[in-house]
């Protein structure tokens, strides 16, 4: 969250009418394409600084992609041409109650009008719903910390979850002299623009279960843990799910006395990685059909692991997969899918000292 001020964007009015020189609202980009970046703001933004032709982003003239309605889904989506500021990336969270949030915005200071962009921290409150069209998306009450407001000219500003590092909404209302305010989920974005490019794509939240084991393989410890992950959508109702990796320090290999173990696993020595995305599951033949156009299984079935390929295989099908998203995907490297699998445990399995049938698809006529 360190760059969030430099992501912040002013939309100030190109009108001539005087009125509007004292409109200014805060926006933030979210994509970028060529030499274009996309950005958010409020639908009632635009309206207020004169309209779709009007728009100024820092400055420059944006264009309006599309806009959703005022008393439903207010948002906007700009795009500007050679405008150089870090990116977002959206969060689509189900619940977000009492989470933490930080956001920015602009406004005018004193009698000589300054503009000044500020940060301000809070709470998520209750959530309740905004309706357009007969479809609905959440809107997120925002508790502000006591010695923070919200000011006008916040509108369009991005809501980001403390945790995540993601949106998880946009800035439309404040209320209680700028102690409270709305923000509308960035859900909405793909309901006020139909043609959303297939390479946008939004963060989730999944919660699962983190359980150990003793040496017998008895469950003596478990625990709830979350985790960040986006969507692909490879087509024909095809979905690769990709997990955040947080990034962090390992000792990698294994010690002289663990059972099983090969020479090439020594010495012990520590590596740092930076953040990454690994899939959820390994590739399957459904998502090796939908990008290879092929299937060499012998084992087939459409949710089972794609086998019978090689390294040059699962590298075309990166390089595949690259271009059809136009994100950057490669194979992880031995280190990188090592920590992944350990995560964070210094144990044979990242569950503990042994593995059962009951944790993982093996025999288990046979231990560890």
């Amino acid at each position: 969250m360190s760059n969030l001020e430099e992501s912040i964007v002013l939309i100030t009015s190109a009108s001539d009418n005087s009125r509007k020189a004292d409109v200014i609202g805060t926006g933030f980009a979210f994509y970028r394409e060529d030499n274009y970046t996309y950005l958010l703001t409020c639908a009632h933004v635009v309206e207020d600084v004169g309209g779709e032709e009007n728009v100024l982003v820092n400055n420059i003239p944006a264009e309006v992609l599309a806009v959703g309605d005022i008393q439903g889904f207010d948002l906007a989506v700009l795009r500007v041409e050679k405008l150089n500021v870090p990116l977002f990336q959206l969060i689509s969270l189900s619940e977000a109650k009492n989470r933490k949030f930080r956001t920015a915005g602009h406004y005018l200071y004193g009698e000589e009008k300054k503009i000044l962009l500020e940060t301000v921290d809070g709470t998520f409150g209750k959530k309740r719903f905004a309706r357009q069209n007969n479809e609905r998306v959440a809107v997120w009450n925002l508790l502000v910390d006591e010695g923070d407001r919200l000011r006008k000219g916040y509108s369009g500003a991005p809501v980001v979850d403390w945790e995540t590092g993601g949106v998880l909404g946009v800035a439309t209302n404040m209320e209680k002299d700028g102690m409270e305010g709305l923000a509308i989920s960035v859900e909405a974005l793909k309901k006020i623009w139909p043609q959303m490019p297939p390479a946008i794509s939004y963060f989730y939240l999944e919660k699962f279960d983190v359980i150990t084991v003793n040496n017998k393989g008895e469950e003596i410890e478990r625990r709830f843990n979350e985790a960040v992950f986006f969507t692909e959508d490879l087509g024909s109702g095809v979905i690769l799910e990709m997990v955040y990796i947080p990034g962090g320090t390992f000792l990698m290999g294994s010690p002289e006395n663990e059972e099983g173990r090969y020479n090439n696993e020594s010495p012990l020595h520590q590596v740092t990685l930076q953040p990454f995305y690994m899939s959820k599951y390994p590739i399957t033949q459904n998502q090796y059909q939908a990008i290879m156009g092929e299937n060499p299984s012998d084992f087939e079935g459409e949710n089972r692991p794609v086998e019978c390929v090689s390294w040059y295989d699962a590298t075309e099908f990166c390089q595949k997969l690259s271009q059809k998203t136009g994100k950057t995907y490669r194979l992880p490297s031995e280190n990188q899918w090592e920590y992944a699998c350990r995560a964070g445990t210094t144990t044979p399995f990242y569950f503990g000292e042994t593995i059962t049938s009951e944790l993982v698809n093996c025999n288990g006529s046979y231990t560890y």
